[in-house]
């Protein structure tokens, strides 16, 4: 098992409706390529985390790399795993809207992480939300 963590910036904002398409035509892909993971998005800014065998992570890594709709591609965390921490999640994309309350927003990524036993890959989501709650642009 091979676990990959990154952050990119969108190419453009992106609606709530986009993100939602997004992240559905992903999870079938990703069902049939045995990738799990979590996709956060404060609309500007990206951070996922993908698992799988190592080839087929280096593959998403390929393709996500070549989408127009993202730049700035930074690998935070690259390696090997000896177990998923994100099981039968083949994508998954809490969102933070207009009317939302910030706190609860956070309190939302706390539960997606509530089983995740590596505290550094908690971090860095719960670290994401924060800032992703004060964010400028938000979803529509």
């Amino acid at each position: 098992m091979y676990r990959v963590v990154f952050t990119s910036r969108a190419s453009s904002n992106f609606s709530r409706a986009e993100i939602k398409a997004l992240c559905e035509a992903a999870a079938v892909r990703n069902e049939v390529n045995g990738i799990t993971g979590l996709f956060l998005s404060d609309g500007s800014r990206f951070l996922q985390v993908i698992e799988g065998e190592e080839e087929d992570v280096d593959d998403l890594m390929r393709r996500i790399a070549r989408n127009p709709r993202h730049h700035d591609i930074i690998i935070v965390s690259s390696h090997r795993i000896e177990h998923r921490e994100f099981h039968n999640r083949t994508m998954s994309q809490p969102l933070y809207g207009v009317g939302d309350d910030p706190d609860d927003y956070v309190e939302r990524i706390k539960e997606e992480l509530k089983e995740v036993s590596d505290d550094h890959l908690k971090a860095m989501f719960i670290g994401f939300a924060f800032l992703a709650r004060n964010a400028r642009f938000r979803y529509e």
